[in-house]
């Protein structure tokens, strides 16, 4: 492997095709003339290999050949100095095998690793044999980094604690490499990188319960991310059938360690003050998939700090709503049903559409395809919306999931009320029923109009990017909803199929699956 600098900064669609590129922050104005969404930029602190093994072992074969037929017969070395003087390399391999060979094109494929190779017993082969590769581990990590952790909470901070100054045997390291071998084993189909994930796992676990026992290290930034990226391990590794615990346990201990290290911290660091935007997301996302109150301790801490986090954020702008949305859910479990939560209900869905209706600047989309375009004819209905990214398409879709827990609140529960004098008339009831079937139609439409998003497609072949795995909880809610339009809730089940194909999430389309338990594990996939 050869280091041949920075990458271009042009985006993924100009930088093949050798077009100048202007890096516009919503997307570059190539990519908006030819009428598609831009697919972004690379990472500008990221470093480019490239592979010269073959090119190498080309020219060296040359070399060889022409010198083989100036001087005459090779003199073949003793085997003392054929072990000391050659590369290792596979016993089996041969000169035959050599010519075919090329790079790994996925990451799917599988690598040589120490325990593969072996040293040459003698010079016979005239040239390197086998091509050198990345370790596994390697592949791991740049698949986390560059591809995995796309489009989430991650890709602002996790990388910049993963340097090559930064401490390797500490909790934080283990933990990322353990997810990345849990992210690549999943990717590549891999069970022995599975097992290897969770050895380091454990390993990351001790060094984690080491660090909170000293109260130093527990207010560190690394102490918090190994808590978080562990968070993350169980998201990428879980399993249908089962209530995720140990996610909900790594979040709630972000959160406390939150809340020891105070505000004072978010001040001073602006690496804190992500952190903390994203453990207070996954707090609120997990009382709200629970139907549990956000404890009125974190609440407390959340309004003292928001101050000191951009206000651009969209965490920072969504952060009233999801308040409402918990609150109402967590009283509807707690309380007998009554018109006064239908109310509250359909009040906080006017206040999200009044947010969809004018939002700010940076969150803004196209909604409506080109005039006289639509979408392919493998797309719902034909419809496309456009985003500057896929961390805000994300984002958006987050908002819809907090309307269709909304609207399936009013019609699932509407069939428990009895029509007398001292509850409410039929007239209202049906009026709801009638509202929460035409938003909820509404709303699916918006959100399979994001599927295009987070698919790669290349002439006739269309691939799920690894981002898409956030599409399993809206379309799993959408499948499962009994107010969703038969068509919506169809293209959704075909999605997940396809999507459980693609990235290897069976449990998205388990057939053992309980609606009652399905959304513990759905929602991972979006926060992950």
């Amino acid at each position: 492997m050869v280091f041949s600098g920075r990458p271009s900064t042009a985006c993924h669609a100009c930088r093949p095709a050798r077009r100048k590129c202007d890096r516009a922050p919503k997307g570059c104005s190539q990519c908006r003339r030819k009428g598609h969404e831009c697919p972004g930029y690379p990472d500008p602190t990221a470093l480019r290999m490239r592979n010269e093994t073959t090119r190498v072992t080309l020219k060296q074969t040359s070399k060889s050949t022409a010198h083989a037929a100036a001087a005459g017969p090779r003199r073949t070395l003793p085997a003392h100095e054929s072990a000391s003087s050659l590369p290792s390399l596979s016993s089996s391999s041969s000169p035959s095998s050599s010519s075919s060979s090329s790079p790994p094109s996925s990451y799917s494929q599988d690598v040589v690793s120490s325990s593969d190779v072996q040293p040459l017993a003698s010079s016979s082969s005239p040239s390197v044999a086998l091509p050198l590769q990345l370790s596994t581990e390697l592949q791991a990590v740049s698949f986390l980094f560059h591809t995995f952790i796309a489009a989430t909470p991650f890709e602002g901070y996790l990388p910049s604690f993963y340097l090559p100054g930064s401490p390797r045997d500490d909790a934080c390291a283990c933990a990322i490499d353990a997810a990345a071998l849990a992210a690549y084993a999943r990717h590549a189909r891999r069970p022995r990188c599975a097992d290897a994930a969770r050895e380091r796992y454990a390993d990351a676990l001790s060094r984690v319960n080491a660090a909170l026992a000293d109260p130093r290290a527990a207010v560190h930034d690394r102490t918090l991310v190994a808590v978080l990226v562990l968070a993350l391990f169980e998201a990428t590794v879980f399993q249908a059938g089962t209530a995720p615990t140990s996610w909900v346990a790594h979040t709630w201990g972000a959160m406390q360690l939150l809340m020891l290290r105070g505000p004072h911290q978010l001040a001073a660091s602006p690496a804190a003050r992500q952190l903390f935007a994203h453990t207070s997301n996954n707090v609120k996302a997990s009382c709200i998939q629970r139907s549990a109150a956000i404890p009125p301790l974190f609440l407390a801490f959340d309004e003292q700090v928001r101050g000191l986090l951009d206000s651009h954020d969209p965490a920072v702008r969504l952060a009233d709503l999801l308040h409402k949305v918990s609150a109402l859910k967590a009283r509807s479990r707690d309380e007998p049903r009554n018109p006064a939560l239908l109310l509250e209900a359909l009040r906080v869905d006017r206040d999200i559409i009044a947010f969809c209706d004018a939002p700010p600047p940076s969150l803004r989309f196209d909604r409506e395809p080109p005039h006289g375009h639509h979408g392919p004819a493998w797309t719902f209905r034909r419809i496309v919306h456009a985003y500057p990214n896929l961390r805000l398409c994300k984002v958006w879709n987050a908002v819809r999931l907090l309307r269709i827990f909304l609207l399936s609140f009013l019609a699932d529960d509407i069939e428990h009320f009895r029509v007398d004098e001292t509850l409410t008339d039929a007239r209202t009831l049906a009026g709801l029923r009638s509202y929460a079937r035409a938003h909820m139609a509404d709303v699916a439409v918006d959100v399979l109009a994001t599927v295009p998003s987070f698919v790669h497609t290349q002439g006739s072949t269309r691939t799920f990017l690894a981002p898409g795995r956030c599409l399993g909880w809206p379309l799993g809610i959408l499948e499962m909803s009994s107010v969703c339009p038969p068509d919506a809730r169809l293209y959704a089940r075909k999605t997940l199929e396809w999507l459980a194909e693609d990235l290897n999430l069976p449990q998205a389309i388990d057939p053992e699956r309980h609606p009652g338990s399905r959304e513990d594990w759905l929602h991972l996939f979006h926060l992950g």
